[in-house]
Protein backbone atom coordinates (compact mmCIF):
# COMPACT_ATOMS: atom_id res chain seq x y z
CA UNK A 1 0.00 0.00 0.00
CA UNK A 2 1.57 3.33 -0.82
CA UNK A 3 1.84 5.70 1.83
CA UNK A 4 -0.98 8.76 2.11
CA UNK A 5 1.33 12.04 2.98
CA UNK A 6 -0.47 14.34 5.61
CA UNK A 7 -1.65 17.26 4.16
CA UNK A 8 0.63 20.26 3.95
CA UNK A 9 0.20 23.99 3.12
CA UNK A 10 1.94 25.61 0.13
CA UNK A 11 3.93 27.13 2.77
CA UNK A 12 5.02 24.09 4.02
CA UNK A 13 5.85 22.37 0.91
CA UNK A 14 8.01 25.31 0.34
CA UNK A 15 10.28 25.25 3.39
CA UNK A 16 10.27 21.53 2.75
CA UNK A 17 12.02 21.50 -0.83
CA UNK A 18 13.97 24.23 0.13
CA UNK A 19 15.44 22.33 2.82
CA UNK A 20 16.01 19.70 0.17
CA UNK A 21 17.56 22.01 -1.82
CA UNK A 22 19.61 23.52 0.49
CA UNK A 23 20.60 19.89 2.60
CA UNK A 24 22.63 18.83 -0.93
CA UNK A 25 24.28 22.23 -1.30
CA UNK A 26 25.02 23.16 2.35
CA UNK A 27 25.60 20.18 4.53
CA UNK A 28 29.19 19.23 5.25
CA UNK A 29 27.96 16.29 7.78
CA UNK A 30 29.45 13.73 5.80
CA UNK A 31 33.31 15.54 5.76
CA UNK A 32 33.26 16.32 9.09
CA UNK A 33 32.04 12.33 10.50
CA UNK A 34 35.25 11.10 9.72
CA UNK A 35 37.42 13.53 11.95
CA UNK A 36 37.60 14.08 15.64
CA UNK A 37 35.08 16.48 17.11
CA UNK A 38 36.80 19.80 17.78
CA UNK A 39 33.61 21.69 18.45
CA UNK A 40 33.02 21.06 22.45
CA UNK A 41 31.83 25.06 22.94
CA UNK A 42 28.20 24.73 20.71
CA UNK A 43 27.09 22.45 23.13
CA UNK A 44 24.84 25.15 25.10
CA UNK A 45 20.82 25.12 25.83
CA UNK A 46 20.56 28.48 24.14
CA UNK A 47 17.10 28.59 25.59
CA UNK A 48 17.50 32.78 25.61
CA UNK A 49 19.28 32.84 22.30
CA UNK A 50 17.91 34.70 19.25
CA UNK A 51 19.23 32.80 16.20
CA UNK A 52 18.60 29.04 17.53
CA UNK A 53 15.54 29.08 18.71
CA UNK A 54 15.52 24.75 19.94
CA UNK A 55 18.09 22.51 21.29
CA UNK A 56 18.63 18.52 21.91
CA UNK A 57 20.16 16.72 24.64
CA UNK A 58 20.19 13.00 23.96
CA UNK A 59 21.70 10.02 25.24
CA UNK A 60 20.95 6.65 24.63
CA UNK A 61 21.96 3.29 26.02
CA UNK A 62 20.72 0.89 23.08
CA UNK A 63 22.03 -2.32 25.11
CA UNK A 64 21.46 -3.11 28.57
CA UNK A 65 21.32 -6.15 30.75
CA UNK A 66 17.68 -7.83 30.73
CA UNK A 67 14.72 -6.41 31.91
CA UNK A 68 15.80 -3.18 30.24
CA UNK A 69 17.39 -3.86 27.12
CA UNK A 70 17.79 -0.07 26.87
CA UNK A 71 17.16 3.58 27.87
CA UNK A 72 16.31 6.40 26.17
CA UNK A 73 16.59 10.23 27.50
CA UNK A 74 15.63 12.55 24.80
CA UNK A 75 15.18 15.90 25.68
CA UNK A 76 13.90 19.08 23.50
CA UNK A 77 14.55 22.61 25.43
CA UNK A 78 11.97 24.16 22.86
CA UNK A 79 10.16 23.04 19.75
CA UNK A 80 11.29 22.36 16.48
CA UNK A 81 8.35 23.08 14.77
CA UNK A 82 8.59 19.75 12.83
CA UNK A 83 5.60 17.38 12.10
CA UNK A 84 7.53 14.54 13.27
CA UNK A 85 8.50 15.87 16.60
CA UNK A 86 6.52 18.55 18.35
CA UNK A 87 4.68 17.72 20.86
CA UNK A 88 1.78 20.02 20.52
CA UNK A 89 -0.82 17.82 23.13
CA UNK A 90 1.64 18.91 25.91
CA UNK A 91 3.09 22.20 25.17
CA UNK A 92 2.58 24.91 28.13
CA UNK A 93 2.28 27.97 26.79
CA UNK A 94 5.18 29.64 24.37
CA UNK A 95 6.74 26.68 22.40
CA UNK A 96 9.94 28.53 22.56
CA UNK A 97 9.72 27.95 26.11
CA UNK A 98 8.37 24.36 26.80
CA UNK A 99 10.88 21.75 27.97
CA UNK A 100 9.77 18.46 26.92
CA UNK A 101 11.41 14.59 28.30
CA UNK A 102 10.79 11.18 26.52
CA UNK A 103 12.39 8.42 28.43
CA UNK A 104 11.42 4.64 28.29
CA UNK A 105 13.24 1.01 28.93
CA UNK A 106 11.41 -2.33 27.81
CA UNK A 107 10.98 -3.18 32.05
CA UNK A 108 9.04 -0.22 32.42
CA UNK A 109 5.36 -0.18 30.97
CA UNK A 110 4.51 2.96 32.49
CA UNK A 111 7.39 5.24 30.36
CA UNK A 112 7.27 8.64 30.94
CA UNK A 113 6.67 11.74 28.57
CA UNK A 114 6.28 15.01 30.55
CA UNK A 115 6.78 18.63 29.16
CA UNK A 116 8.08 21.55 31.90
CA UNK A 117 7.99 24.83 31.65
CA UNK A 118 11.26 27.09 31.20
CA UNK A 119 12.53 27.95 33.64
CA UNK A 120 9.97 27.78 36.11
CA UNK A 121 10.10 23.84 36.29
CA UNK A 122 13.92 23.59 35.26
CA UNK A 123 17.07 24.14 36.64
CA UNK A 124 19.63 24.71 33.19
CA UNK A 125 22.72 26.51 32.84
CA UNK A 126 23.63 28.40 29.87
CA UNK A 127 27.04 26.86 30.12
CA UNK A 128 25.83 23.67 29.78
CA UNK A 129 27.05 22.10 32.66
CA UNK A 130 23.60 21.47 34.22
CA UNK A 131 20.33 20.40 32.26
CA UNK A 132 17.09 19.74 34.87
CA UNK A 133 14.16 19.05 34.23
CA UNK A 134 11.42 18.74 37.25
CA UNK A 135 12.53 15.75 39.68
CA UNK A 136 13.03 13.22 36.45
CA UNK A 137 16.13 13.73 34.87
CA UNK A 138 19.77 15.45 35.62
CA UNK A 139 22.31 16.15 33.07
CA UNK A 140 25.80 17.52 34.82
CA UNK A 141 29.51 18.00 33.74
CA UNK A 142 31.58 19.01 30.74
CA UNK A 143 33.31 16.68 27.88
CA UNK A 144 34.61 14.29 28.62
CA UNK A 145 33.05 13.51 31.61
CA UNK A 146 28.76 13.95 31.90
CA UNK A 147 26.82 12.54 34.91
CA UNK A 148 23.01 11.26 34.22
CA UNK A 149 20.92 10.91 37.15
CA UNK A 150 16.81 10.17 36.41
CA UNK A 151 14.07 8.64 37.93
CA UNK A 152 10.25 7.98 37.66
CA UNK A 153 7.84 5.59 38.32
CA UNK A 154 9.48 3.73 40.18
CA UNK A 155 12.47 3.66 37.99
CA UNK A 156 15.84 5.06 38.84
CA UNK A 157 19.58 5.10 37.21
CA UNK A 158 22.96 6.51 37.64
CA UNK A 159 24.99 6.86 34.71
CA UNK A 160 28.84 8.30 34.31
CA UNK A 161 30.00 9.00 30.88
CA UNK A 162 33.52 9.55 29.32
CA UNK A 163 32.68 11.11 26.10
CA UNK A 164 34.93 10.49 22.81
CA UNK A 165 36.25 12.50 20.25
CA UNK A 166 34.59 10.12 17.55
CA UNK A 167 31.52 12.55 16.06
CA UNK A 168 29.09 11.27 14.17
CA UNK A 169 27.11 14.29 12.27
CA UNK A 170 23.41 13.64 11.12
CA UNK A 171 23.36 17.38 9.72
CA UNK A 172 25.73 20.40 9.95
CA UNK A 173 24.38 23.36 7.73
CA UNK A 174 24.71 27.12 9.35
CA UNK A 175 20.94 26.77 10.73
CA UNK A 176 20.90 23.48 11.94
CA UNK A 177 23.93 20.91 13.79
CA UNK A 178 22.62 18.00 15.45
CA UNK A 179 25.84 15.18 15.75
CA UNK A 180 26.52 12.16 18.20
CA UNK A 181 29.46 11.16 20.00
CA UNK A 182 30.33 7.25 20.82
CA UNK A 183 31.34 7.58 24.92
CA UNK A 184 31.46 4.45 27.43
CA UNK A 185 29.48 4.49 30.45
CA UNK A 186 29.11 2.81 33.46
CA UNK A 187 26.56 2.81 36.39
CA UNK A 188 23.29 1.21 36.90
CA UNK A 189 19.59 0.86 37.01
CA UNK A 190 16.78 -0.18 40.04
CA UNK A 191 13.63 -0.99 39.36
CA UNK A 192 11.35 -3.03 41.64
CA UNK A 193 13.79 -3.45 43.71
CA UNK A 194 16.23 -5.26 41.51
CA UNK A 195 19.66 -3.11 40.59
CA UNK A 196 21.05 -3.71 37.33
CA UNK A 197 24.79 -3.07 36.60
CA UNK A 198 25.66 -2.05 33.48
CA UNK A 199 28.60 -0.63 31.36
CA UNK A 200 29.64 -0.22 27.57
CA UNK A 201 28.93 2.04 24.59
CA UNK A 202 26.23 4.72 24.68
CA UNK A 203 25.70 7.90 22.56
CA UNK A 204 25.94 11.50 23.77
CA UNK A 205 23.87 13.60 21.32
CA UNK A 206 23.36 17.21 20.69
CA UNK A 207 21.28 19.55 18.07
CA UNK A 208 20.68 22.82 17.79
CA UNK A 209 18.46 24.93 15.09
CA UNK A 210 17.25 28.06 14.22
CA UNK A 211 12.83 27.39 13.60
CA UNK A 212 9.87 29.35 13.48
CA UNK A 213 9.16 29.58 17.04
CA UNK A 214 11.88 32.68 17.37
CA UNK A 215 9.14 34.14 15.94
CA UNK A 216 6.06 32.64 16.10
CA UNK A 217 4.61 32.55 19.87
CA UNK A 218 2.17 29.64 19.63
CA UNK A 219 2.01 26.08 17.73
CA UNK A 220 1.81 26.15 14.34
CA UNK A 221 -1.04 24.35 12.58
CA UNK A 222 0.35 20.37 11.40
CA UNK A 223 0.01 21.73 7.82
CA UNK A 224 2.27 24.69 8.29
CA UNK A 225 4.92 22.67 10.07
CA UNK A 226 8.17 21.59 8.23
CA UNK A 227 7.33 18.34 6.36
CA UNK A 228 9.31 15.91 8.09
CA UNK A 229 6.81 12.80 7.59
CA UNK A 230 9.39 9.65 8.35
CA UNK A 231 12.10 9.08 10.43
CA UNK A 232 13.88 6.34 11.76
CA UNK A 233 16.98 5.89 14.35
CA UNK A 234 18.70 2.75 15.39
CA UNK A 235 21.65 2.08 17.43
CA UNK A 236 23.25 -1.17 17.42
CA UNK A 237 26.15 -1.79 19.44
CA UNK A 238 28.26 -4.60 16.91
CA UNK A 239 30.77 -5.34 19.66
CA UNK A 240 32.74 -3.93 22.71
CA UNK A 241 35.06 -1.21 20.55
CA UNK A 242 31.85 -0.97 17.32
CA UNK A 243 28.90 0.79 17.02
CA UNK A 244 26.76 1.46 14.40
CA UNK A 245 23.84 4.67 13.91
CA UNK A 246 21.10 3.85 11.24
CA UNK A 247 19.42 6.68 9.97
CA UNK A 248 16.14 7.45 7.29
CA UNK A 249 14.59 10.86 6.90
CA UNK A 250 12.16 11.95 4.33
CA UNK A 251 10.57 15.39 3.78
CA UNK A 252 7.40 15.39 1.87
CA UNK A 253 8.12 11.94 1.48
CA UNK A 254 11.74 11.95 -0.25
CA UNK A 255 14.37 10.92 1.20
CA UNK A 256 16.61 13.95 3.14
CA UNK A 257 19.20 11.70 5.27
CA UNK A 258 19.97 8.04 4.48
CA UNK A 259 23.11 7.30 6.63
CA UNK A 260 25.31 4.60 8.34
CA UNK A 261 27.63 5.85 10.77
CA UNK A 262 30.31 2.99 11.93
CA UNK A 263 32.38 4.13 15.17
CA UNK A 264 35.05 2.39 16.37
CA UNK A 265 36.77 3.16 20.10
CA UNK A 266 40.43 2.51 18.19
CA UNK A 267 40.18 3.87 14.80
CA UNK A 268 38.34 6.55 12.85
CA UNK A 269 34.81 7.06 12.15
CA UNK A 270 33.44 6.21 9.07
CA UNK A 271 30.25 7.10 7.22
CA UNK A 272 27.86 5.35 4.27
CA UNK A 273 25.43 6.86 1.99
CA UNK A 274 24.52 3.93 0.30
CA UNK A 275 21.84 2.63 2.26
CA UNK A 276 18.33 0.83 1.77
CA UNK A 277 15.61 0.51 4.55
CA UNK A 278 12.64 -1.72 3.72
CA UNK A 279 9.86 -2.90 6.59
CA UNK A 280 8.78 -6.27 5.79
CA UNK A 281 5.56 -6.68 7.60
CA UNK A 282 4.26 -4.03 10.07
CA UNK A 283 2.84 -4.66 13.45
CA UNK A 284 -0.98 -6.36 13.27
CA UNK A 285 -2.31 -3.63 14.61
CA UNK A 286 -2.13 -0.01 14.11
CA UNK A 287 -1.14 1.93 17.32
CA UNK A 288 -2.84 4.71 18.83
CA UNK A 289 -1.53 8.21 20.01
CA UNK A 290 -3.15 9.55 23.14
CA UNK A 291 -4.49 11.90 20.79
CA UNK A 292 -6.18 9.25 18.99
CA UNK A 293 -3.81 9.41 15.62
CA UNK A 294 -2.99 6.19 14.07
CA UNK A 295 0.64 4.90 12.96
CA UNK A 296 1.56 1.34 11.24
CA UNK A 297 4.74 0.35 13.06
CA UNK A 298 6.99 -2.29 11.82
CA UNK A 299 7.77 -6.07 12.64
CA UNK A 300 9.96 -7.24 10.50
CA UNK A 301 12.39 -4.76 8.38
CA UNK A 302 16.28 -5.00 6.76
CA UNK A 303 18.69 -2.70 6.41
CA UNK A 304 21.29 -2.89 3.16
CA UNK A 305 24.67 -0.54 3.14
CA UNK A 306 27.01 -0.44 0.49
CA UNK A 307 29.88 1.29 -0.11
CA UNK A 308 31.61 3.58 -2.79
CA UNK A 309 32.92 0.49 -4.68
CA UNK A 310 29.23 -1.04 -4.34
CA UNK A 311 30.70 -3.72 -1.89
CA UNK A 312 28.37 -4.63 0.79
CA UNK A 313 28.85 -2.88 4.10
CA UNK A 314 26.13 -4.15 5.89
CA UNK A 315 23.15 -6.55 5.48
CA UNK A 316 20.80 -7.61 8.54
CA UNK A 317 17.08 -8.64 9.09
CA UNK A 318 15.42 -7.70 12.42
CA UNK A 319 12.45 -8.09 14.11
CA UNK A 320 11.06 -5.90 17.09
CA UNK A 321 11.10 -8.06 20.33
CA UNK A 322 9.89 -5.29 22.75
CA UNK A 323 6.95 -2.95 23.50
CA UNK A 324 6.67 0.35 21.01
CA UNK A 325 6.77 3.08 24.00
CA UNK A 326 5.17 6.27 22.88
CA UNK A 327 6.83 9.66 22.93
CA UNK A 328 9.62 10.13 20.33
CA UNK A 329 8.10 13.08 18.90
CA UNK A 330 4.86 11.62 17.63
CA UNK A 331 6.13 8.16 17.24
CA UNK A 332 7.91 5.32 18.99
CA UNK A 333 10.75 3.29 20.57
CA UNK A 334 11.80 -0.02 21.08
CA UNK A 335 14.14 -2.80 20.72
CA UNK A 336 15.27 -5.59 18.58
CA UNK A 337 17.33 -8.37 17.66
CA UNK A 338 18.94 -9.00 14.16
CA UNK A 339 20.92 -11.48 12.41
CA UNK A 340 22.85 -10.54 9.04
CA UNK A 341 26.97 -9.41 7.87
CA UNK A 342 28.98 -6.48 8.59
CA UNK A 343 32.30 -6.96 5.99
CA UNK A 344 30.82 -10.44 5.00
CA UNK A 345 31.31 -11.73 8.51
CA UNK A 346 28.06 -13.56 10.27
CA UNK A 347 26.64 -11.17 12.94
CA UNK A 348 23.25 -11.05 15.36
CA UNK A 349 22.84 -9.18 18.42
CA UNK A 350 20.36 -6.51 19.83
CA UNK A 351 19.23 -2.98 18.55
CA UNK A 352 17.37 0.19 19.81
CA UNK A 353 14.79 1.87 17.26
CA UNK A 354 13.40 5.51 17.23
CA UNK A 355 10.49 5.22 14.13
CA UNK A 356 8.31 7.97 13.11
CA UNK A 357 5.53 7.27 10.52
CA UNK A 358 3.35 10.52 9.68
CA UNK A 359 0.22 9.46 7.01
CA UNK A 360 -2.89 11.26 6.55
CA UNK A 361 -5.13 10.11 8.91
CA UNK A 362 -7.70 9.44 6.64
CA UNK A 363 -5.58 6.63 4.99
CA UNK A 364 -6.88 4.71 8.31
CA UNK A 365 -10.11 5.14 7.76
CA UNK A 366 -10.59 3.52 3.71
Amino acid sequence: MKKQLPPSSLTSKFLGKSLLLAQGALDQAVKFSTIPFSEPDIIRPRTQGKFYTWTHYGIFFPLLPEPHRYLNIMILLGTPGALAFDHDDITLGDPRQTATLFSSTAAVDEHLLKAYIIPEQTNIQENGSLIELGEEVSISGTLPNIHLQGAYHGLSFDFELDVSEHVSWFIKTPIYDHFSLLANFKGQLEYEGQVTPAEGLCTYEYARAAGAHGVVKKLLPEAYKLPLDFFTYQIINLNETTQLLLTKADILGQPAAYSLHVRHTDKAAEIYTNVEFKVIAHQVDDYVSPSGKKMRLPQLFCWSVKDASNEKVLEITAEIDSPFRYGHGIGYASAYTFRGEYRNNPIEGRGYIEYVDVENQKAFKE
